[in-house]
């Protein structure tokens, strides 16, 4: 779970993520990707999956824009 435990433990802290999701990592030589759920700010699931191809072993940068994704999905009032 963002912020608590796992392979998350450590990002999504003191943000709208932070407990909100649950996720899997994964990484191979090339690939990185994250999927899982999140609630929303008006308390919606969301479920989610994204995978960056042709990368180095785990990038910094396809990570930053997931965690922004996920981040950005939480602070969602969706609804509407």
């Amino acid at each position: 779970m963002g912020a608590l435990e796992g392979t998350v433990d450590e990002r999504y802290i003191d943000t709208a993520a932070a407990g909100q999701m649950r996720a899997k990592t994964g990484s191979l030589t090339g690939v990185s990707s994250l999927a899982g759920t999140v609630q929303t700010a008006d308390g919606r699931l969301l479920a989610f999956a994204t995978m960056a191809d042709g990368m180095e072993y785990n990038p910094v940068g396809p990570r930053q824009a997931f965690d922004e994704m996920v981040v950005a999905l939480a602070e969602c009032g969706c609804e509407g």
